[in-house]
């Protein structure tokens, strides 16, 4: 992997992690994924303060790097409508603060990859590339 000061190096893929639950062995499965399709970019897990440290471990031993970000939390005064369950989906908007990564492509922690898809980080830039959650 190249350092951070060049082209290809501001890439990475991220995903997302919280709380102390089997969900790590999601990302441990995309980190082995990627490796084993040989992809030239680095895994960012972005976890939650939450996260315990034997996972954080585990993560850095797959050659993952952990990047712990603080909670968006829904105002004071807007909490009627708001479940805890709201706090993960937002807080994820912090990967948008990474802004050592010129190139960025998120992947949810429970999919697999079997082929390499390192051509995404190649997509003309000024766009927001998505699927559709709805079919």
């Amino acid at each position: 992997m190249v350092a951070l000061s060049g082209g290809y190096s501001r890439r990475a893929y991220i995903t997302f992690l919280a709380g102390s639950r089997d969900y790590v062995k999601g990302v441990v499965g995309l980190a082995k994924g990627l490796r084993t399709v040989k992809s030239l970019y680095p895994l960012v897990v972005a976890i939650l303060p939450d996260v315990p440290e034997h996972h954080r471990l585990q993560l850095r031993n797959q050659g993952c790097i952990v990047r712990e970000i603080e909670p968006i939390h829904p105002p004071d005064n807007q909490v009627q409508f708001a479940m805890a369950y709201y706090v993960l989906n937002y807080s994820k908007l912090r990967i948008g603060e990474f802004e050592e990564y010129r190139k960025m492509v998120y992947l949810d922690a429970n999919i697999q990859v079997f082929d390499n898809i390192d051509h995404l980080f190649d997509m003309p830039d000024g766009y927001f590339y998505a699927v559709m959650d709805c079919f």
